[in-house]
């Protein structure tokens, strides 16, 4: 049986080694980290260009004639908000959704319509403010967002002119409720020719057969019309036996809003 002694070097015998082998050592972990470091490199290189490759396949996907392609493609580009960073990104995303402008599709569909809301939600977020025919893209939307009615200079002969291409009456009560939101908050940037024309509309949308659209204009009057537009809306509340209740439902809420301490009670609820 070996002794400790000899199983074991000495002090002085480790002292010896430790000075023999350190410099071995130190060259071989630096090797081993340039190594390492080399690898990194490589690998974050080859995910960079996998990266660039992948965004590039998915934004000529947008282009793809099968929806379902271009609704997958703009999922995953979605998912990345480094990605809408992008310009070409967003330069896409804005086409994508002129092309869906162009498309018609039924209640049914509840998946395209999911993804239509979704892409105008999303480019409402990328979309150059200054660039009148990326805004009125945004406005021709089925999916009309609400960030139109804080840039009402440039939105709103958007929708005017989307209301003058006879919009269907599914999407039209939607315009003019976005109208007379834009209004509300941004009539002092607007001219007085597209003041009187904006309120023209709001008119035509109080007065329009489809009765879909005259209680789209109701409500929104009720949100945010101001005082000049109860005059047209006592005419409806005595006129019309639809949207009676909702016309006068929305005088008091404009009074409540301007005046909070005088209610003006609607002669339709007397009897």
């Amino acid at each position: 049986m070996l002794s400790q002694q000899q199983v074991l070097p000495n002090n002085e015998s480790m002292s010896f080694l430790s000075r023999k082998w350190r410099p071995k050592s130190a060259r071989t972990m630096l090797v081993f980290l340039i190594a390492v470091c080399a690898t990194l490199s490589a690998v974050s290189g080859q995910q960079t260009s996998t990266s660039s490759a992948s965004r590039a396949q998915l934004l000529a996907q947008l282009r793809s004639e099968d929806s379902s392609v271009r609704s997958d493609a703009f999922e995953q580009l979605r998912s990345d908000p480094a990605v809408l960073r992008d310009p070409k990104v967003k330069a896409a995303l804005v086409n994508l959704l002129d092309r869906e402008n162009q498309e018609t599709f039924s209640a049914e569909e509840e998946d395209y319509a999911s993804y239509v809301g979704w892409l105008s939600d999303t480019v409402a977020k990328v979309v150059d403010w200054k660039d009148p025919r990326q805004v009125c893209i945004l406005a021709n939307s089925a999916d009309i967002p609400d960030e139109l009615a804080n840039h009402a200079k440039i939105a709103v002969p958007c929708l005017l002119r989307r209301l003058k291409k006879n919009v269907p009456h599914a999407f039209q009560g939607e315009v003019v409720a976005m109208m007379v939101q834009a209004l509300a908050k941004g009539k002092k940037e607007l001219d007085p020719a597209t003041m009187q024309a904006a309120r023209q509309a709001t008119l035509s949308g109080l007065h329009d057969p489809d009765e879909g659209v005259r209680m789209d204009t109701v409500n929104a009057l009720g949100k945010f019309g101001g005082e000049d537009m109860i005059p047209a809306l006592r005419v409806v509340a005595e006129k019309d036996p639809v949207i009676k209740e909702w016309a006068a439902e929305a005088i008091v809420a404009i009074q409540q809003r301007t005046h909070p301490a005088k209610i003006t009670v609607n002669p339709v609820y007397t009897h």
